[in-house]
């Protein structure tokens, strides 16, 4: 059981790793401007948008990173992004903010 509990962890973490390396961060980061900083991020911290990412409390898993991507799609933007538009900020988020192997 341990192993199959194992083997479905990696399995998982693969599938989570795998469309955040395919992923086009230049579209993510696109997106990203054109949604999130117009108002959203500035009205949450004090300063620079960006700051919301810097922040001490930030997320510290890309899994969380994919939640809070999903999440501010859904229910705080309503931008209707596909599953590809969401992975792609992921990408770029972690290529510029938070370095997730």
């Amino acid at each position: 059981m341990k192993r199959a509990v194992k083997l479905w962890t990696l399995v998982m973490a693969m599938a989570v790793a795998v469309p955040v390396m395919a992923a086009d961060a230049e579209r993510g980061h696109m997106l990203h401007e054109q949604s999130c900083l117009s108002g959203c991020h500035a009205s949450r911290v004090q300063g620079h948008p960006n700051d919301i990412y810097t922040r001490k409390g930030r997320k510290d898993t890309l899994e969380k990173v994919q939640a809070q991507v999903a999440f501010c799609n859904q229910q705080v933007l309503n931008t209707l992004w596909w599953p590809e538009d969401e992975a792609n900020v992921v990408a770029y988020l972690n290529n510029t903010f938070y370095k997730f192997k």
